[in-house]
């Protein structure tokens, strides 16, 4: 008996072998494909969410790297001109210091008083803002750097030896060197945080 399968027809004969079409999927095959693609974009949906996530994380990181180091190097170029005292009759000095807030003036425009603005300048840790305060400028506080968890001020006399924090009210005239320490912290996704500390130290030239 002649069998003919050239057009994916399968004819049965009980005395003969059953003919295996050769054309299309049966329902099985077709459930294992689906079921081999599901893994594999899963996969690749796995891969592309993570780095995502490492780009995001990374862009954070590096913000809030230059965020820290640009406010820590703003305090610096003010704080250095801490005492400027040109004439001798400006009177400039440190007027306020404390763990989390510094208060100078300096006479920067040399004209003998220091009632011009950016004369008399405060530093100072608000919740989580670093404020920079410019009274003969403008009473309300410039929020120079937000998200700021730690903001701490050491100061150092002559000899480079820390000035106790107890003793600073009566000994504010002593400091020589300030350090600083600023950290920022940021989300980054998925209840990720970010932070970054800059520390350093800024020697009063006019001091």
């Amino acid at each position: 008996m002649t069998m003919d399968c050239s057009a994916g027809v399968t004819i049965r004969n009980s005395a003969w072998s059953r003919c295996v079409s050769s054309a299309g999927f049966s329902m099985v095959e077709m459930l294992l494909v689906l079921g081999a693609l599901a893994i594999l974009f899963g996969a690749i949906y796995s891969g592309f969410e993570r780095l995502s996530r490492s780009y995001t994380a990374e862009n954070v990181k590096a913000g809030t790297q230059q965020s820290v180091r640009i406010g820590v190097e703003t305090m610096v170029q003010d704080m250095r001109l801490a005492g400027l005292n040109p004439l001798g009759t400006a009177g400039a000095a440190i007027v306020a210091a404390t763990p989390t807030s510094f208060q100078f003036t300096a006479d920067v425009n040399f004209d003998g008083d220091l009632d011009d603005p950016f004369e008399n300048i405060t530093y100072v840790l608000n919740g989580t803002n670093l404020q920079q305060l410019n009274l003969n400028l403008d009473p309300n506080p410039v929020v120079l750097l937000e998200n700021v968890t730690n903001l701490a001020f050491t100061y150092f006399d002559d000899t480079g030896a820390v000035i106790p924090t107890a003793d600073l009210a009566a000994r504010r005239q002593d400091i020589r060197t300030v350090g600083i320490t600023l950290t920022v912290s940021r989300p980054a996704g998925r209840n990720q945080q970010v932070a970054r500390t800059y520390t350093t130290q800024v020697r009063l030239r006019n001091m």
